[in-house]
């Protein structure tokens, strides 16, 4: 499977290291892009949609953590793989919070670059696995799952699981046990798929539970995997339950609330969503639904409209004015403001 690779570095002699030493590695490995700064890279990944973007922290014109902050709001996917100095550990820190987990330092040991992309790779597996899944079961067998669920019917549920680990027995001998485990965590991934407005309750539920002394993973029999489907399924239709009992809430009217009292902080899509307990992926295509804008344009408007309030009122300066409305690059606030106005900051407090 090809990995589409973004490289953003504003040292020329490290981009074009590190294509040669990608293209040469594996022809899976596609450089779709280069770019040199963090606002030139914010336009290839929204062009172009890299699974992996590989990105030095301090750039001219943006950084990379500002860069990942706002390609997060379009390309919740995208994985990323930070370059960094020893001394960048603060700037490490901060991208831990925006979920960035793979990181290098100068100079790039190209073992551990492959090893990344590797791991990374791997985290994609099982989202392949419905395929073989649709091989296995039939179609109405797995719809019969899917309305137990959306009926929140126990013995439904109890029924169709039993249907689709009849097939399992009828393929035993030909399945590794790591195959059936797999399948059958699949099988409740298919069961709360069409739910996305619970499913960071239901991933943190299920995450407890797979991980648990009672995983898949121990269990040896048939007989043991279906109560353990069975159960997590069960369990997450509660979940789905209590949700929908709690009655119907604005969230997107609540979000605009929490944005207008927050836009000064490192809000993120994903901050932003798990504060409402919902996916990211389902908040922002409701977001762009209910406002006719996504959310990151939304936050950017409400900054600028701010940074507009202050530089014709206060006396602060531009770098102050930055940071008060979410920023910690000067410039790459100034190119925002200066595509939100048509003035740069300085023009615009001056009236020219």
């Amino acid at each position: 499977m090809d990995v589409r690779i973004l490289i953003v570095d504003d040292e020329p002699e490290i981009v074009e290291g590190l294509t040669l030493l990608l293209t040469s590695q594996s022809p899976e490995y596609r450089v779709v892009g280069r770019a040199r700064d963090g606002l030139e890279g914010f336009d290839m990944a929204i062009e172009l949609h890299p699974d992996i973007i590989i990105t030095d922290i301090r750039m001219p014109q943006a950084s990379g953590l500002d860069m990942i902050r706002d390609i997060e709001a379009y390309e919740p996917r995208t994985e990323y793989i930070l370059i960094s100095g020893y001394a960048d550990f603060e700037y490490a820190r901060r991208a831990m919070a925006y979920g960035v987990q793979y990181f290098l330092t100068k100079p790039i040991d190209e073992e551990e670059l492959f090893a990344d992309i590797e791991k990374i790779r791997k985290k994609w597996e099982p989202q392949e696995n419905f395929a073989e899944m649709a091989d296995l079961f039939s179609e109405e067998m797995l719809q019969a799952l899917e309305e137990a669920m959306l009926l929140r019917d126990p013995n439904g549920i109890r029924e169709a699981v039993s249907a689709l680990f009849g097939v399992l027995r009828s393929h035993q001998e030909r399945l590794s046990p790591e195959n059936i485990r797999m399948l059958c965590l699949n099988l409740v991934l298919y069961g709360t798929r069409k739910y996305p407005h619970a499913a960071l309750r239901i991933n943190s539920y299920l995450g407890r539970n797979v991980l648990s002394s009672r995983s898949a993973s121990r269990m040896s029999s048939l007989e043991e995997l279906e109560n353990w489907t069975v159960n997590l399924l069960k369990g997450a239709g509660e979940i789905l339950e209590g949700e929908e009992a709690g009655g119907k809430r604005d969230l997107i009217a609540e979000a605009k609330v929490y944005i207008q009292e927050n836009y000064a902080r490192n809000i993120s899509l994903n901050d932003i969503a798990a504060r409402f307990y919902v996916n990211p992926f389902y908040f922002s295509q409701l977001f762009k639904k209910k406002t006719g804008t996504t959310y990151q344009k939304y936050l950017t408007e409400l900054r600028m409209k701010r940074a507009e309030v202050l530089l014709r009122e206060t006396d602060l300066k531009v770098y102050e004015i930055c940071e008060q409305v979410g920023y910690t690059d000067t410039n790459y606030f100034s190119k925002l403001f200066e595509r939100s106005t048509g003035k740069k900051p300085s023009a615009f407090r001056n009236g020219g």
